[in-house]
């Protein structure tokens, strides 16, 4: 078997934009739900509940650019091909504008409406 290929990694870091992507999702808007449904951000103030959530938001925007500088690193070293490196790379910056658009309602929407 040829030691350049390797099908399960490959597949991981072509999909590996949109698990980041799917794991903010998941933190956010459960940490929301949940902080929402137990009451604890107050109406009158909710910023701390913002806070929390837009820290979640930076950190995880921070993890999808940084994949995506990872992919286009990486792409310089693949021996097997430029579709696939390329295909990581266009794969992880959307990940990444999608990750970076995730967190727009946090400054547009009240918290606990």
């Amino acid at each position: 078997m040829n030691t350049l290929f390797r099908p399960f990694g490959d597949l991981l870091a072509l999909v590996g934009a949109f698990v980041l992507w799917s794991l903010a999702f998941i933190i956010l808007y459960g940490v929301h739900g949940v902080a929402c449904a137990r009451g604890w951000a107050s109406p009158d103030e909710p910023w701390a509940l913002r806070l929390t959530l837009v820290l979640l938001w930076l950190v995880m925007t921070a993890l999808t650019v940084g994949y995506a500088l990872w992919s286009w690193k990486r792409r310089r070293a693949e021996p097997h091909g430029p579709f696939l490196s390329y295909a990581t790379l266009a794969v992880a910056a959307v990940g990444a504008v999608s990750t970076a658009w995730l967190g727009l309602p946090l400054f547009l929407v009240r918290v606990c409406a």
